[in-house]
């Protein structure tokens, strides 16, 4: 989609300095299982996913770690493990792609509790393509949005993936979503997810979806038993005969330092 390219691609050449100024305080929300958060963050997170499909199953771990060089720019390195159980063979386990991502915030506003962010997510062919478990590089611009209407948060993201090569070379995924959260205590806050992929291109065409609209509602909730540490779980599950799995279930565990 080269609308969205070109939007990223100007926010990005934007001056970032000016979107903030150090001295404001920071504007918090609630932590999705899908949606990208707009927030500029220091954290460790420990999550997983477990998704299934017909007879298949697949579990992922990823460790990561948050970090902001600068107020308005964060880095965000992944590492997965992954372990595929399919029906029709023997299961595999081992590390998967990881992930490096630049977050810049390109817009705050502390009277109106609202945060803009955007970047670009790198997805490494660490993992084994031959075992199932990876091997793709893909490049992934993303816009993410963030505001508070009344007693809830409202937050947004939009992104399109590139798979430059791999197992499935030259698919391309449109996705977007759509979180909304209703903090009831400082501890507890149930939120509910909207979550939209289209494969727009490519070789695969896993039950027929290129060009298909794939919807999935995802509720879901936070727990925060300490200061500085948020569980986070939802499922997933699908809305359309369009879809790559028959649910997933998301869990993590944040910790802010």
């Amino acid at each position: 989609m080269r609308w969205l390219c070109a939007v990223v691609l100007a926010l990005l050449l934007s001056p970032p300095g000016l979107a903030v100024a150090q001295e404001e305080p920071n504007l918090e929300f609630f932590y999705p299982v899908v949606t990208r958060r707009p927030v500029i963050e220091r954290e460790l997170e420990l999550r997983t996913k477990y998704e299934k499909l017909g007879g298949n199953r697949a579990i992922e771990t990823f460790g990561s770690i948050e970090y902001p060089v600068l107020p308005w720019w964060q880095i965000d390195l992944e590492i997965p493990v992954v372990v595929n159980d399919p029906s029709d063979g023997p299961s595999m386990a081992g590390f998967g792609d990881m992930e490096l991502e630049n977050k810049f915030l390109l817009y705050k506003s502390v009277e109106h509790r609202a945060l803009v962010a955007g970047g670009l997510e790198l997805t490494l062919p660490s993992g084994s393509r031959s075992r199932g478990l990876g091997g793709e590089f893909a490049v992934e611009p993303f816009l993410t949005a963030g505001i508070a209407l009344g007693p809830f948060d409202l937050l947004a993201s939009i992104s399109y993936e590139w798979i430059l090569n791999g197992p499935t070379p030259r698919e391309q995924n449109l996705e977007w979503n759509i979180a909304l959260g209703y903090p009831f205590s400082r501890w507890f806050t149930p939120f509910v997810e909207l979550n939209s992929v289209t494969q727009t291109g490519g070789t695969r065409d896993d039950g027929n979806i290129i060009g298909k609209v794939q919807m999935y509602l995802t509720p879901g909730f936070n727990v925060s038993p300490l200061p500085g540490m948020t569980f986070r779980a939802g499922v997933q599950l699908p809305m359309t005969s369009a879809r790559t799995f028959d649910f997933a279930v998301h869990g993590g565990l944040v910790w802010e330092f």
